[in-house]
């Protein structure tokens, strides 16, 4: 039987931009239908494909899944998590590098259908919360559009988008986040809600984290001219000490300062061998002397050329087969002097420890420029930069060791006072998470989470708390 919901007063004191009452867009259904959701039982034969994850030392067990197929259908799967008493987890991409798109004996919905894509006359981009970075990019750049995101293939654009969203284009272009002007959402109580009539949540959703609020079943985006080309560099060392690495990361913020904004740069370190990665959207005389000047420092010049983007940006696809590894925000930073202290100590258990990678990406540009205090709830603007800590293993009798040494890692920085954390590489031993990832937004946060989900249905280890 179908119940259709009326006119609500949603907040009328929180002074947030929330309307005092507004009419919930939708309906909630008593009865399921196959149309619109499956419910997967742990004996279905599909049930473990749906539960995969892209970190494969994650293995929880839902006692349901919901793969729902529309709008409609996630309706049917929180009322089928409110009439059972379940939590709820939500899973598009898969990405999470802690597994909370997962849980144990409750509900996972699963989005991946409803990937959906229309680039409107006006090149407002609608889409579906499944829809995954490839498809992305291959249904927007032959049209002459691109959608400022992330680089692997296989990660969710509703996930991405939601924690902020940074790749080779934000300094020229900003954040995923920043290009987001619209989301639909199902509430704790099945009840669809509209940014254009909640603008608080909208507010939430440039940078205020995954699963906390509801489920995401649209967004709609202005995306901006596809730039032609994609200009590509890649220099390296090799057999670096420690401190022979940390005076090449020096080196290379110092480069980095002069970057003009069309450009972005990553700095790779995997046990001993560095790899510097450059890449623009144009090639003019402050990239040239840029690139001269690493040429001159490091020990090879991979000499690549440059590429249509729509070609060049599928070589920073990475793997699409899911495997074990322990990857974390290694923290944002103004320059090197913010690790300057660790970064020996660092680079040497990077060193010794077998499959561990550290990186450090360019942030600044555009991204700086749009302060949106009162627009977006990413509050880390002020960074130039962002690390990140990876540890990549191939048989699970190495899990110990290798958790072991990337906790001792992530120790070394809470100590040198990295204490600021990109919400999309979370690690369940970040201290004072709330502050981490969301600094002086998080009181706004919880205020919202207290209105569309006051039971607390959606909750993971790391998901904000109510007011």
């Amino acid at each position: 039987m179908k119940q259709t919901i009326g006119r609500r007063d949603f907040v009328k004191t929180l002074g947030m931009g929330i309307p005092a009452g507004y009419l919930p867009i939708g309906t909630v259904y008593g009865d399921y239908s196959k149309d619109d959701v499956e419910f997967l039982q742990r004996d279905s034969a599909v049930f473990d494909l749906y539960r995969r994850l892209f970190n494969k030392r994650i293995d929880f067990l839902p006692r349901i899944i919901a793969l729902c197929k529309n709008e409609k259908g996630v309706q049917q799967a929180v009322h089928y998590a409110n009439t059972h008493s379940l939590d709820i987890n939500i899973k598009s991409g898969g990405h999470s590098f802690e597994g909370f798109s997962l849980n144990n004996d409750g509900l996972v919905i699963d989005v991946s259908l409803m990937s959906g894509l229309e680039l409107r006359a006006d090149n407002r981009l609608i889409a579906g919360p499944g829809v995954r970075l490839v498809q992305l990019y291959s249904y927007c750049l032959p049209k002459g559009r691109l959608l400022p995101s992330g680089s692997c293939a296989t990660v969710g654009l509703s996930g991405i988008t939601l924690g902020g969203g940074y790749g080779l284009f934000a300094r020229e272009f900003g954040l995923t986040c920043d290009h987001l002007k619209g989301v639909r959402l199902i509430d704790a109580k099945g009840i669809a809600v509209d940014s254009d009539e909640v603008p608080e949540l909208l507010w939430a959703c440039r940078g205020g984290g995954n699963g906390n609020f509801g489920v995401i079943t649209e967004m709609r985006f202005d995306t901006v001219p596809a730039p032609t080309t994609l200009y590509q560099h890649r220099f390296r060392s090799y057999k670096l000490s420690p401190r022979a690495a940390a005076d090449l990361a020096r080196f290379w913020f110092d480069q980095c300062e002069l970057l003009p904004d069309h450009a972005f740069s990553a700095f790779v370190l995997n046990r001993n061998t560095l790899t510097v990665m450059l890449t623009s959207t144009d090639h003019d005389r402050v990239m040239t002397r840029i690139l001269s000047t690493f040429d001159q420092r490091m020990d090879e010049n991979a000499q690549l050329k440059p590429d249509p983007l729509e070609v060049g940006i599928q070589y920073y696809y990475g793997r699409s087969n899911a495997m074990y590894f322990k990857n974390f925000s290694a923290g944002y930073y103004s320059g090197f002097n913010d690790i300057s202290r660790s970064i020996e100590e660092i680079f040497t258990l990077v060193g010794k420890t077998p499959g561990a990678v550290f990186q450090i990406n360019t942030l600044g540009g555009e991204i700086s420029r749009l302060h949106q205090e009162n627009e977006g709830a990413y509050v880390h603007r002020d960074a130039n930069y962002l690390g990140e800590a990876q540890c990549y293993w191939e048989k699970p009798a190495d899990e110990v060791q290798r958790l072991e040494s990337m906790a001792h890692l992530q120790e070394l920085l809470h100590k040198s006072g990295i204490t600021k954390h990109y919400v999309n590489y979370p690690d369940i031993n970040i201290k004072n998470y709330e502050n981490a990832y969301y600094g002086d937004s998080y009181d706004r946060l919880q205020r919202l989470k207290s209105v569309l989900d006051p039971g607390n249905r959606f909750n993971y280890p790391q998901s904000i708390e109510r007011a």
